[in-house]
């Protein structure tokens, strides 16, 4: 006789084909127990198998998908839309096999709308606004009396009404919010979550005691996410106090648009280990900016920043006291002269900047010497960004850069991008590529504006060939190419 595989040994087999769909749900057809537990696993985040092969869109998806859901209702829900008219909308959804509904953690307005609209899409238009609201009330009461939420994007619809609301969310982990959401709903929400660890509020567009509340309450806050419009430029006072109570655990805090906190607040995350920055409003006191020190901090991402100082940020790094493993810079506020890169390749080069393993510098011919003693002290160095000077739009030459990194560059550099204006010849590329063949596979990036002609091409497609080039592309910010997305991954709780 056959022995089965224990349940416990399935779904550790199973969720190694958590990302794989197609795999998954044929593991549904072998018999009832395969189907019991690969159900939870699927039924966690259904949403996202929207498009299994990413490049089609399987036009069957949310048919089925709203039929299972509806599936799920109690029986008075079920009477409840039908009295109101709503019949057309459970045909074929007889009662579910499984509680669906009760594995699943990952729920927002928009999948509501989607269960909701592409249903009664065929219902009679009369008083089709209140069906709509009708159903898309029993969906929410429905997760929240079955489900146990760890990621929600918060609706305006207020769900303490919802039976079961507490418990639905009480293992919360993720909240994706807006500011302007009421302060009562809110405070609903720090009476039952405690243990959120990311809190993504976008837009954040004025302060919010309720929001301030929440966000104090918890007891494991790690991810803090603030995009706050530069049109506004108001500075979140209570928000801002809130985020000084969870010094103790925050490590990874973006910003994006305008600074709405003041940078003391910034300043006193001591355990911050990663700091992500897209700003495209000024930032306020910046000198008090400048002076925060972070002792831990690991990641520097400044994804844009068109009005910041070159030299702001070269002091905010000189205070991390070397703990810095990534710079990751894009060139939209570049220094203004030489002497500024030299200054900060020295700062650099100090000992303290030895675990750097991503670095993003500025190269002319007159720092040749503090890039050389840069790279020898970084011999940790797996990636370094390099972008020209001056920023004229005259392109400049290359070959003095690339006989350096032939010389100096670490073991264990392999992804390189060459970004800004640069001229770039096959002749240039054959003599680099020749001399890195005993070194580790590279990825090579460049900017979109150096021309590639057919030679170029040929060359690449010859070095990747024979192992020389791992990856080759025309990238202007490196945080978008694909290959290289686990390098910027969002931290997200597990």
């Amino acid at each position: 006789m056959v022995k089965k595989l224990p349940d416990d040994c399935l779904d550790q087999i199973f969720r190694y084909l958590v990302e794989n769909a197609c795999s998954l749900y044929s593991c549904l057809l072998v018999n009832k127990q395969w189907a019991s537990v690969a159900i939870p696993i699927l039924w966690t985040n259904p949403w996202k198998y929207e498009n299994p092969f990413k490049d089609e869109v399987d036009e069957t998806f949310w048919p089925l998908i709203i039929k299972t859901v509806y599936s799920c209702f109690s029986f008075d829900t079920k009477d409840l839309l039908r009295k109101n008219g709503l019949d057309l909308i459970l045909q074929g959804c007889a009662s579910a096999t499984f509680d669906y509904v009760r594995y699943c953690q990952h729920l927002s307005p928009e999948i509501i709308d989607q269960l909701t609209h592409e249903r009664t899409f065929n219902e009679p238009r009369d008083h089709r606004p209140f069906r709509d609201y009708l159903v898309e009330q029993e969906l929410y009461k429905l997760f929240m009396s079955r489900s146990s939420l760890r990621h929600l994007v918060l609706p305006k619809t207020p769900l303490s009404y919802c039976p079961g609301f507490g418990l639905c969310l009480q293992k919360l982990r993720e909240l994706v919010c807006r500011s302007d959401h009421s302060v009562e709903l809110f405070y609903g929400l720090a009476q039952t979550c405690k243990s959120i660890q990311g809190i993504i509020v976008d837009p954040c567009f004025d302060d919010n005691a309720g929001l301030a509340a929440l966000i104090e309450f918890q007891t494991n806050l790690k991810y803090l996410e603030i995009h706050a419009p530069e049109a506004r430029e108001v500075e979140c006072t209570l928000i801002g106090q809130a985020i000084v109570t969870q010094a103790h655990t925050l490590i990874y805090v973006h910003f994006q648009g305008f600074l709405c906190i003041h940078p003391s607040t910034l300043g006193s995350l001591y355990n911050l280990k990663t700091l992500k920055l897209f700003m495209s409003g000024h930032i306020k006191n910046i000198q008090e900016f400048a002076s925060s020190t972070f002792s831990k901090l690991e990641i520097l991402d400044i994804f844009w920043d068109e009005q910041t100082p070159f030299e702001i940020f070269t002091k905010l790094i000189q205070n991390t006291k070397g703990s810095l493993k990534r710079i990751y810079w894009n060139t939209d506020c570049p220094p203004k002269y030489s002497e500024d890169i030299r200054n900060y390749l020295n700062i650099l080069t100090h000992n303290t900047f030895s675990n750097l393993t991503f670095a993003t510098v500025w190269w002319t011919e007159e720092v040749d010497q503090e890039f050389e003693k840069f790279l020898k002290t970084c011999t940790n160095l797996q990636a370094l960004k390099i972008c020209s000077f001056p920023l004229d739009g005259i392109p400049q030459s290359i070959t003095r850069l690339l006989q350096i990194l032939i010389k100096h560059a670490p073991n264990s550099l392999n992804v390189l991008d060459i970004d800004g204006d640069w001229i770039l010849t096959p002749d240039h590329l054959r003599t680099f590529f020749d001399s890195w063949k005993k070194k580790p596979r590279l990825s090579l990036f460049i900017s979109p504006k150096i021309t590639l002609l057919d030679d170029h091409k040929c060359l690449i497609n010859f070095y990747r060939n024979i192992g020389v080039l791992k990856h080759f592309q025309g990238a202007e910010f490196l945080d978008e190419v694909e290959c290289l997305k686990d390098i910027f991954d969002l931290w997200l709780p597990s």
